[in-house]
């Protein structure tokens, strides 16, 4: 993360297109390793389907703008897997955290909403995702006191955090070091997510 960082730095292209998804395969590695995954489709296995689906929207990200909407929706379908992955563990639960994440995912499209233009649709739709992903990774950590769906409830506040800096830079104002924020805090994310498989 940290060569990653310094290509962005520097802005070379190189060490962005090959740190960026090699970062996210070793977190991938992370799951795939663990004595605890089985077949079928159960917790470990959507979260690794959820981190394949982030770097395919990784790749996306890093070529020019028309790739946008494909990122956007990789990573829409990496947000739903995950919430898949967290009501696969025991259901659908709802609980007064639903509306800190209702009324942030609102407060925040409103923020952009008057600069999306055309994108709209796909930006509400998923901010909708994220937030519900946040959610239920929550309720379930509630639920069951799990010390590695904790993990996971944190990532996906990491995970909101990135997306906001990205929003923030792509749609609002652009920031001179965006990448500093945006970056560290979606791989932290990510490799917590991806280390509640071990527990």
């Amino acid at each position: 993360m940290f060569t990653l960082l310094w290509g962005e730095y520097n802005k070379s292209k190189l060490l962005r297109f090959l740190f960026k998804p090699l970062t996210i395969l070793l977190i991938l590695f992370i799951p795939i390793m663990s004595t605890q995954l089985s077949w079928g489709i159960n917790y470990s296995s959507l979260i690794i389907t959820g981190l394949f689906l982030s770097m395919f929207g990784d790749i996306f990200l890093m070529f020019s703008e028309k790739y946008f909407v494909p990122g956007l929706i990789a990573f829409l379908m990496a947000h739903l897997v995950y919430t898949s992955a967290f009501i696969s563990v025991d259901g659908i639960h709802y609980s007064w955290i639903c509306f800190i994440f209702l009324i942030g995912g609102i407060l925040i499209f409103r923020m952009l909403n008057k600069n999306l233009g055309k994108l709209q649709m796909p930006v509400a739709i998923y901010i909708s995702a994220i937030a519900i992903m946040a959610w239920q990774s929550w309720e379930l950590y509630l639920l069951t006191e799990s010390y590695g769906f904790e993990l996971a409830a944190v990532g996906t506040i990491f995970f909101l955090i990135s997306d906001l800096a990205l929003s923030v830079n792509k749609f609002l104002k652009p920031m001179k070091f965006a990448q500093f924020i945006i970056l560290p805090t979606y791989f932290i994310a990510q490799w917590l997510i991806a280390i509640s498989t071990l527990f």
